[in-house]
């Protein structure tokens, strides 16, 4: 049975030619700097109308999408900035012990503290780099996959822009904001890189991790010196991913124990040198799962954040229809896969398509998480079928032509998510998309507050307005964010009740030892502000009042 990873042997000329290559060669590096850089460029672009437009009277906040769990990564940036290490939740009142989590962000702060750079530049320039790190990595996949030019640039440019039906579905079913658009972020490259910092960076590392397996689990892979030059990498990656994104070697770690076992299951055997490449990528993140483990354990703030945490798989045909045309492209390329279950690339993408899909759905409160890459494996069942099954039914005089068609119309929903946050500013109303964007006098206010309070101080403001306190100042706040506030929804109904006066004014201020008041636009709507009367007004910025107890 023919390596099925490697192209048909084809006289030397040709491969010495433009369409096949061994290697990625000088060109195609050019073609993919080129490529990567118009990506990067294309979502920056709401950014860059953002910075050069303006919108008057209001100002942007830091995050154009979900811009709750941005306002997050601002918040760990705060903490780096300062210092920390440790990730505490400066989303909620209550001091608590703090965790090695998420540390790509305070190391953003410590950056941004050693450098003098502002830390939304800073987070937004690490956006940059780890998204041009992911399409490096991607394409170094598809060059260690494929000898052919063409399939590479195929696997390319699906893996990157490809996604499905949401354009459609997110109308019909009204559905018009992140997370509930058809489309999973930690999925699709394209769209990570619009999100934050660590989707992009996981999906580089998950892209080296397969280009590793893949030349271990070809063929003849057990002859190769490639076994004692680069294990060690694997380890590496490994632990890169437990301390950037752990469910992403959950899927793949499970797809690697499938196939040994059916290594083991053929040959009767353990081969040793497939089994201390498992073994490379278990080991490193082993204390690492159990240091989270314990965390969750014994340490009660970080079991009630677990315990919130909770980000449930869509629908499986919803979830289907978000991956539309590349997954219906992949379908003869799966079958194949199925059929043959040859010890190859398509053995290995299998079992992790497979393992991805098993484990979002098995009853955990973070199944979406477990998307992670999802796209890669598809993409390339998509390149695949293309090749094999597609492209012989189309006539070589109008293949560049479906090309130059299909690609923009897997494309849509990504581009569409790219402006969806954007245009009610485009249109003059910034207020329909509040919390990106936040009246000009709370990031005045914002500037006076951050030299006067520190890190255990309190502040009360609206949800919306606090969401964003703990990135702009060093400051805590009652309730910011469904996951990070502990006991959410008590706070919020909290905050909101103390505005509209249904509350003891005293006790909220009390309880939670309050600094600071805040009362601009966004509080206003909450209510008259009634329990402002036995509160000293400290600052005025415009439309926005600070009072203290």
């Amino acid at each position: 049975m023919r390596d099925t990873l490697i192209e048909p042997i084809v006289p030397k000329a040709h491969i010495i030619g433009a369409r096949y290559s061994m290697h990625i060669t000088p060109r195609e590096w050019r073609w993919v700097v080129i490529i990567a850089g118009a990506f990067v460029l294309l979502a920056f672009t709401p950014l860059i109308w953002v910075a050069l437009r303006g919108t008057p009277g209001w100002q942007f906040m830091g995050a154009l999408h979900n811009y709750l769990d941005g306002a997050t990564y601002f918040s760990k940036m705060m903490l780096g900035f300062e210092g920390e290490w440790l990730v505490t939740f400066q989303h909620t009142p209550e001091s608590h012990g703090g965790a090695l989590i998420q540390v790509v962000y305070p190391l953003l702060g410590h950056a941004a503290r050693l450098t003098g750079v502002p830390l939304m530049v800073m987070f937004h320039v690490a956006r940059m780099f780890a998204a041009l790190f992911m399409y490096v990595a991607l394409y170094q996949l598809s060059a260690v996959i494929w000898q052919r030019k063409r399939t590479r640039f195929l696997f390319f440019g699906i893996v990157t822009v490809g996604s499905g039906f949401g354009w459609f579905l997110a109308p019909t079913l009204q559905i018009t904001t992140f997370p509930d658009f058809p489309l999973l972020p930690e999925a699709f490259p394209f769209y990570s890189t619009l999100m934050n910092v660590h989707f992009p960076l996981t999906l580089a590392l998950m892209a080296l991790m397969a280009s590793l397996f893949i030349q271990v689990l070809r063929p003849g892979g057990d002859d190769d010196p490639v076994f004692e030059r680069y294990w060690g990498m694997a380890g590496l990656i490994s632990v890169a991913l437990a301390l950037l994104y752990p469910q992403a070697l959950v899927p793949f770690g499970a797809a690697l124990a499938v196939y040994l076992g059916s290594i083991w299951w053929k040959d009767r055997r353990i081969h040793p040198r497939l089994l201390t490449w498992m073994l490379a990528v278990v080991m490193p993140a082993l204390p690492l799962a159990v240091y989270y483990a314990m965390v969750i354990m014994y340490n009660p703030w970080m079991s009630e954040w677990n315990r919130q945490n909770v980000t449930e798989a869509p629908n499986p045909l919803v979830m289907a229809a978000g991956f539309g045309i590349p997954l219906l492209l992949a379908l003869p390329g799966i079958w194949r896969a199925v059929r043959r279950f040859e010890r190859d690339g398509d053995r290995l993408m299998l079992l992790w398509l497979i393992a991805i899909i098993v484990v979002m759905y098995l009853p955990t409160n973070v199944q979406r998480r477990f998307a992670v890459g999802m796209m890669i494996p598809i993409a390339y069942f998509a390149a695949r079928a293309l090749e094999d099954t597609w492209l012989p039914l189309i006539s070589r005089r109008v293949r560049q032509l479906v090309f130059a068609l299909l690609f923009p119309f897997i494309a849509v929903s990504q581009i569409l998510m790219l402006f969806l946050p954007i245009v009610p500013a485009l249109v003059g109303s910034p207020h329909l998309v509040m919390g990106v964007f936040l009246q000009s006098d709370y990031a005045a206010a914002f500037r006076w507050l951050d030299g006067e309070v520190g890190r255990r101080d309190v502040l009360l403001a609206s949800p919306v307005v606090s969401a964003w306190i703990p990135g702009w100042t060093s400051g805590r706040v009652i309730y910011g964010h469904p996951y990070e506030t502990l006991h959410a929804e008590q706070k919020q109904a909290q905050v909101e009740a103390w505005y509209a006066g249904r509350d003891d004014c005293a006790g909220l201020i009390e309880r939670y030892q309050v600094k600071y008041v805040l009362y601009g636009a966004n509080e206003r709507q909450l209510g008259a502000g009634t329990c402002l009367a036995s509160l000293r007004l400290i600052a005025v910025f415009g439309d926005v009042e600070i009072y203290a107890p």
